[in-house]
């Protein structure tokens, strides 16, 4: 009892160590940066959300890309059907893939010019300037823009123009702007976005976003960022602008080192692109790099590589600049990460398996605690019936005896008054009575005995040398040898008593007893060995 006490005391103390590392491991800060402001975590969250959803997004405009394939494949179709179908072509490829926007876009301006559509095809052609840089078009796209200045453009087509050049500019800018802003295509970005400002009347909603860019471009930071903001705050994702306002917004902040409101607005901005299925973008991988240096290595890592497939599902190769320096970056710390997650997982699951196995320890020595109690207390029932057995015959015992001494008694007393002293002595000299009296006390003995240790008998010849074993024609009754060992296993060690009891010499008892000895394996602990049979272990 005490050993399996202390093993299980041992033992829950170390599995309270072993939790108290397991809520440590659990608490260490793997992969994310808790220190997050709130509002930009709430937008990482919202982005992982839309992350998620834009993959439905993307397969409903190619769906959408398909039929209209299948409708341009069709067969007598007429040219204003057919160059409205290479239109939505050309849209629904715009931020999807760039290859495929550029290849419809020509045909296109081609099946334009072949009817004679001008204004169609100078509109196509305006609209190719926002994608050439993601081609890697950049010094075409700059020669375009300073070409359309000999053009002559109607109110419509000027707004178109500006629009474009203002995109690509800031794509530009985006590509040559690794660490810092690049003033030289950002200036340039913001005379066109001045541009669009002086032919975009006061009344439509996006002249505050050009206005707000205005004030950016000006050094008016505090105006620029009321402007934009209040504007952001009256349009929602689905809108066209929402994306631009919000880069512009982390421009803004940038400006002002205000580098958790940038990665918000930016995030923003992300969150935008996802929405609308926009793969061609450059939000993500900034806020990737970002996030990195932060330390959200996960995050950042994630970011990272779909930027990258989105790059190569794209087209916008140009967009691996950046991507291509700053990934191996990430992905080796990533790995080192991982790497450190796994030895911290298979701790984790070593101490989890060691707390399996200390609790299938204690629970196979509770199991065998209560199998024992369970022994011990079928034994305590039996001895409890047995005790209650064995006082009965002694009980009858005593009775017994005091009706022999009763009835002696009346013998003797008339024995004497009748004169007969002879028949008197020659009664008590015979010892008749004391005999048929010890009789009675062996065989209730040995019955009550034998009653409370059933393998008494054979626990003692357990004791002895093999060919000294006792052989008994009846196991129910014992032999003066038997019966002092029994007197022995109840504590009564005094011969002279035993002698008594016995109706033998005590010298006998003395040769019995020393027989015994010499009859077992261990003389030494002989005597301990007999007091411990039938006791509870």
């Amino acid at each position: 009892m005490p050993i399996n006490y202390h093993f299980n005391r041992m033992c829950y103390s170390f599995m309270r160590l072993l939790l108290i590392v397991l809520l440590y491991l659990a608490a260490m800060p793997v992969f994310a940066d808790s220190s997050l402001p709130a509002p930009v975590d709430r937008a990482l969250k919202a982005f992982d959300v839309a992350l998620e959803q834009r993959r439905e997004k993307i397969d409903s405009v190619n769906l959408r890309i398909d039929s209209l394939r299948h409708e341009l494949s069709s067969l007598g179709i007429h040219y204003d059907e057919e160059i409205v179908i290479l239109e939505r072509l050309v849209t629904s490829f715009r931020h999807i893939q760039v290859d495929s926007f550029w290849h419809y876009s020509e045909r296109a301006i081609a099946l334009a010019r072949e009817n004679n559509d001008s204004l169609r095809a100078v509109r196509i052609y305006l609209n190719q300037i926002d994608v050439m840089p993601l081609r890697g078009y950049v010094h075409e796209a700059i020669m375009r823009i300073d070409s359309v200045g000999d053009m002559h453009l109607d109110d419509d087509l000027k707004r178109t123009f500006f629009r474009n050049a203002r995109s690509a500019f800031l794509c530009i800018t985006s590509l040559y702007s690794p660490r810092a802003l690049d003033e030289k295509y950002f200036n340039k970005y913001l005379a066109y976005n001045d541009s669009l400002l002086a032919v975009t009347p006061q009344d439509e909603p996006e002249y505050r976003l050009f206005l707000g860019c205005h004030y950016l471009g000006a050094g008016q930071l505090s105006l620029a960022m009321t402007t934009l903001s209040d504007y952001l705050e009256t349009i929602d994702m689905d809108n066209m602008y929402f994306g631009d306002t919000a880069s512009n917004l982390s421009v803004a902040q940038f400006m002002r080192g205000r580098w958790e409101m940038w990665l918000y607005f930016m995030t923003l901005n992300a969150h935008f692109e996802a929405h609308n299925a926009i793969i061609d973008g450059e939000a993500m991988r900034q806020i990737g790099a970002r996030l990195y240096e932060r330390g959200d290595v996960k995050r950042a890592y994630s970011y990272m590589l779909r930027s990258q497939e989105d790059i190569a599902a794209s087209g916008a190769y140009i967009r691996s600049v950046h991507v291509a320096g700053a990934f191996p970056v990430v992905d080796s710390a990533y790995r080192i990460q991982r790497e450190k997650y796994t030895r911290i997982l298979w701790a984790i699951s070593a101490c989890l398996i060691l707390i399996c196995f200390l609790v299938f320890v204690i629970m196979r020595n509770k199991v065998r605690e209560l199998r024992r109690l369970s022994e011990l207390k079928a034994k305590l029932v039996k001895a409890n019936v047995v005790r209650e057995t064995y006082i009965a015959e002694f009980l009858s015992l005593c009775s017994v005896y005091m009706d022999k001494l009763e009835e002696f008694n009346r013998t003797v007393s008339r024995k004497i008054m009748a004169g007969q002293i002879e028949d008197l002595y020659n009664m008590v000299k015979s010892g008749r009575f004391i005999e048929e009296q010890s009789k009675l006390f062996y065989d209730v003995f040995d019955n009550a005995f034998i009653n409370i240790y059933p393998d008494f008998i054979s626990d003692v010849n357990c004791l002895l040398i093999e060919d000294k074993k006792f052989v008994l024609s009846d196991p129910k009754k014992l032999t003066h040898e038997l019966r002092i060992l029994a007197f022995m296993r109840l504590g009564l060690e005094d011969s002279a008593q035993m002698a008594r009891f016995l109706g033998l010499s005590l010298n006998t008892v003395y040769t019995y007893r020393n027989k015994l000895k010499s009859r077992a394996k261990n003389r030494e602990t002989f005597e301990q060995d007999i007091l411990n049979i039938g006791g509870i272990e």
